[in-house]
């Protein structure tokens, strides 16, 4: 991708940042995490953060042995969908199809939140790791999602 925005024939309007967007790479698994330190910035991890701590330690590790500067970006994702069960229910059938093909839909059904608490406690984590960010990606279709989860931070 970065050859590709450095070519010389421009694609769009100019890149906000020197060098185009930040490239974050999601993965599991050592040969994908090591394309962190080869060719991006960081990891957007959408495991849950009891997964999250090991690959964070491994890309730190590929980092540092390719001599990269700085720290790799570390973004956490925590899968939610507040309200009543049936609200809950249609989310996870949701990521359940979403992820039908992987063969490990139900490690990431796992992962799924459905109370403020638990919300709170993943984001506290991803934190305790060194997490730069954490996103929350809503499952729901609710619209009262966004009033749900703007009620975390207060």
């Amino acid at each position: 991708m970065r050859e590709l925005w450095d070519a010389a024939t421009p694609i769009a309007p100019a890149f906000a940042a020197p060098g185009g967007p930040e490239v974050l790479f999601g993965a599991f698994r050592p040969a994908a995490l090591a394309r962190v330190a080869r060719f991006g910035d960081g990891l957007l991890c959408a495991a849950p953060p009891s997964w999250a701590g090991d690959l964070f330690r491994t890309v730190e590790r590929d980092w540092a042995e390719r001599s990269r500067p700085g720290r790799p970006r570390f973004v956490g994702q925590v899968n939610v969908a507040l309200g009543p069960e049936e609200v809950a229910a249609a989310a996870h059938a949701a990521m359940g199809a979403y992820y039908g093909f992987t063969g490990a839909a139900d490690r990431m059904l796992a992962g799924l939140l459905t109370r403020p608490d638990e919300v709170r406690d993943a984001v506290s984590a991803y934190a305790d790791l060194g997490a730069d960010e954490v996103v929350l990606c809503c499952w729901a279709t609710d619209v009262t999602q966004v009033d749900r989860m703007a009620g975390l931070v207060h």
